[in-house]
């Protein structure tokens, strides 16, 4: 039960994340804040206004932790608390970590993530982008983290599903999810996790989503920008990954673009250009530096007849490739090739792609 009366700590308003953690551990645990005398908490250093924050919301709420693991156990909700073994580390380092979040899905502890934010209102360039760099880095090994907003986090959502784990951080508590976003939830449930640190009634707004992208960029190795304007709120994320000294990548859009100007600020002040999944690879170490015969003797499907459209001492264009196998999608044959060259079996010319 220590992780519900954490998590009911939580919920009084004006304590937030940091003078939460600072009463459980001034009492050494949660249940013992939480029932601590009034004489006992003046001693705990929290401000007169959050003092009596706490105290009339335990008043008014005596039961709230009992509530919280009802609640929990009915819609089949876990917690997670900064106390816990299972707590993800990357998290601890941030400032202010959330003291406790809900979560469905599969919560790995440790994981190679990264970030893939943008606009709400995004093109059909920046969706292609987010789709298909999101599913080249799942493909990769990595978790996708994003906000499960509509435009750019989707797609990298879906493009991260294809071919691995994604993780969502809401904006919102679990009661006040969209009806339009359930499905894409489930979707993420069943292939990673969905996570939120505030309260089941908390609706998105103005306040909670800024407070949200910390986490995301928290998780995170690094946060790809993809396209966001000027005053996009992705930039928040990049800001915050910045200062928990993680990777800031930009992808570059369209000069004439009002969505792209944020992208293209950030690449000019000193943000990391990627045009692809592999400049990310590459960037960590992560990109295989000699191909093994058995690599190529054991291709297969749709990757072995792509490697055998693509000649030796010659080079065959993508445009050519997509015209030769119009059974797949434009994105999942980009994929294929992107592995390809992981495995060091073709590279990638000026001209198009020949085998290494």
């Amino acid at each position: 039960m220590e992780k519900y009366y954490v998590a009911a700590i939580n919920a009084v308003n004006l304590l937030g994340a940091q003078r939460t953690r600072q009463l459980v551990e001034f009492f050494e645990g949660a249940e013992k804040a939480w029932n601590a005398e009034l004489e006992q908490l003046q001693k705990s250093g929290l401000t007169a206004n959050a003092l009596e924050s706490f105290v009339e919301f335990r008043h008014k709420n005596p039961d709230a932790p009992e509530k919280l693991a009802e609640f929990c156990a009915a819609r089949k909700f876990k917690l997670c608390s900064f106390f816990d073994e299972d707590y993800p580390p990357p998290l601890k380092e941030i400032n202010s970590p959330p003291p406790v979040f809900y979560y469905r899905g599969d919560l790995l502890t440790i994981a190679d993530r990264i970030a893939i934010v943008g606009t709400r209102h995004s093109t059909s360039y920046g969706e292609r982008a987010a789709r298909t760099i999101g599913g080249e880095l799942a493909a990769a090994g990595f978790t996708v983290v994003s906000g499960a907003a509509y435009g750019i986090d989707t797609h990298a959502h879906r493009g991260a599903l294809k071919f691995g784990r994604t993780v969502a951080v809401l904006g919102c508590g679990v009661s006040q999810i969209p009806s339009d976003k359930k499905n894409l939830l489930a979707e993420i449930a069943a292939g990673g996790v969905y996570l939120t640190e505030f309260p089941p009634n908390i609706p998105g707004s103005n306040g909670t989503f800024p407070t949200r992208n910390r986490i995301i960029a928290g998780l995170s190795r690094g946060v790809i920008v993809v396209e966001a304007a000027e005053k996009s709120g992705a930039l928040i994320t990049s800001t915050y990954a910045g200062e928990f000294g993680r990777d800031v990548f930009a992808v570059p859009g369209n000069i004439f673009s009002e969505k792209s100007r944020g992208t293209n600020k950030l690449i000019r002040d000193g943000a990391i250009l990627i045009r692809d999944a592999k400049d990310v690879l590459e960037h960590y170490n992560l990109a295989k530096k000699t191909a093994d015969k058995s690599e190529i003797e054991n291709l297969s499907g749709a990757e072995k007849k792509i490697f055998d459209l693509i000649p030796a001492g010659e080079y065959i264009t993508l445009d050519e490739i997509l015209n030769e196998i119009a059974e797949l999608e434009p994105e999942e044959i980009s994929r294929i090739i992107l592995g390809l060259e992981m495995k060091k079996c073709v590279v990638d010319n000026a001209g198009g792609y020949s085998r290494a």
